[in-house]
């Protein structure tokens, strides 16, 4: 009976164990029935503009004298992941909104527009572009805290636009243009969704398993169909909540809806980590998830912990994830969003 007991301890231990990496991470972000980890599945059913949605969106970028190459956002316009240990003295800190409006209900219910009590070494720094996204994540309790425009004032305060807290395990979906005073200011990207969502961790390549949707940024995210229509927006849920779209024209892509890489499209010649992120974006797919000067995909910023140095990505696996350039946008589709909201 002891051994029994023995061994069913060891497996409990080693399954708890697994859910997490050595430095107390997660393995799998969000829960199993969250739409970032559940496949597209065979015969997706594609929105029949597809090749439309997604000529328009090159031809936007050539127009503009862009680059129409895929793209990868791992050395600015992402954000970095920083780790606390919350059952150890760690430095607290207060944010406040600059622009004067209180942060959303879910976190701010009095609308004071300050925060108190976030653990946030000082030592942590945003993303260094203009959108100054932040992950922290909190080890001990198993929970994110999320920043947009993060600025430190001074060790104890900081400014943030906007912020959001929730469990590792959590579903990663919000109501559509959530209930409130305040729905817009609801999680930190342009569509509400959280940014740990869909974005390509360090840990994950290294261990090689990428099992789950990534996030899509675009340059002409719809605002709504028609201009004739009595609603501002529209925007594909459950993956969006809200939406900072700007184009009109059913041959835009809605924030919140599903891309996939074409499974037709031969990946066997891609190099390791690159075959791996080009299987996820067939089997999982991405969401389209806010605006972009460009079309591509979000890695974890690596560089904020050593600003003057190389990222571990293009010292590591730079020549490898190049290789994702190649993949021409027009092997990308769009697939049938099952639930538009408009507002």
């Amino acid at each position: 009976m002891n051994l029994i007991i023995s061994i069913l301890f060891l497996i409990v231990c080693t399954v708890v164990g697994s859910q997490f990496t050595s430095t107390g991470f997660p393995t799998k972000v969000l829960s199993s029935n969250s739409p970032w980890n559940i496949p597209i599945g065979n015969n997706p059913s594609v929105e029949p503009l597809s090749t439309v949605m997604v000529n328009k969106i090159k031809n936007s970028l050539a127009q503009e004298g862009l680059s129409t190459d895929f793209q990868l956002h791992y050395n600015k316009w992402t954000a970095p992941i920083h780790l606390v240990n919350t059952s150890l003295p760690v430095n607290r800190i207060k944010i406040f909104q600059p622009q004067g409006e209180g942060y959303h209900e879910t976190v701010d219910p009095l609308g004071l527009k300050v925060i108190t009590n976030l653990p946030v070494l000082t030592s942590f720094n945003p993303d260094p572009m203009a959108d100054g996204h932040m992950i922290v994540f909190d080890t001990n309790l198993k929970v994110f805290h999320e920043f947009s425009r993060f600025k430190w004032v001074n060790s104890t305060t900081a400014e943030a636009t906007r912020y959001d807290t929730f469990s590792y395990n959590n579903n990663g979906t919000y109501p559509a243009l959530v209930p409130g005073s305040r729905w817009w200011m609801k999680g930190v990207r342009g569509s509400g969704a959280p940014f740990i969502a869909g974005l390509i961790r360090y840990d994950e390549i290294q261990r090689g398993e990428l099992d789950h949707a990534i996030a899509f940024a675009g340059p002409i995210n719809r605002q709504k169909s028609f201009s004739s229509s009595s609603w501002s927006y529209e925007l594909c849920t459950p993956v969006s909540c809200r939406t900072d779209g700007w184009v009109i024209g059913n041959d835009t892509v809605m924030e919140g809806q599903r891309i996939q890489l074409n499974p037709s499209y031969n990946i066997n010649s891609l190099p390791p980590k690159a075959r791996l992120i080009a299987q996820a974006l067939q089997t999982y797919g991405g969401y389209m998830v806010d605006n972009s000067g460009d079309f591509g995909i979000y890695f974890e910023n690596l560089i904020t912990s050593n600003p003057s140095g190389t990222s571990l990505w293009e010292s590591q696996y730079g020549s490898d994830l190049s290789t994702l350039y190649n993949i021409p946008i027009t092997q990308f589709r769009i697939l049938t969003c099952s639930n538009i909201i408009a507002k």
